[in-house]
C-alpha cells in the first residue's frame, strides 16, 4: 500500500482522499486499532482483481471437469449436502 491511515482520519478527509485515489492511483490502507480493515484502491485495480478472480474460477471449473472426465461422478442424491 502507498499509505496507511486510521479510519478516523479517512472519515475526516473522505472527499480529498477518494479524490487522490482517483486522480493519482494511490492505494490507501485503512486501519482500526492498528489493524488494516479495508483499503481504498483505484477502480482499475479493482477491475484487475475481479478479472483475476474470474480467471481463477474458470481454471477451477476446468480442473473439476478434467477430474470428472478422469474419475467420473455420482448422482447428486448420493451427495451429503
Amino acid at each position: 500500500m502507498d499509505d496507511t491511515l486510521p479510519i478516523a482520519e479517512f472519515q475526516a478527509n473522505i472527499t480529498a482522499l477518494t479524490g487522490r485515489v482517483q486522480s493519482t492511483g494511490t492505494r490507501i490502507a485503512l486501519q482500526k486499532s492498528g489493524k488494516t480493515v479495508a483499503a481504498l484502491v483505484p477502480p482499475s485495480d479493482l477491475e484487475t482483481l475481479e478479472a483475476l478472480e474470474d480467471r481463477l474460477d474458470v481454471l477451477d471449473a476446468l480442473d473439476a471437469l478434467a477430474d470428472f472426465r478422469e474419475n467420473g461422478g455420482f448422482p447428486l442424491k448420493d451427495a451429503n449436502v
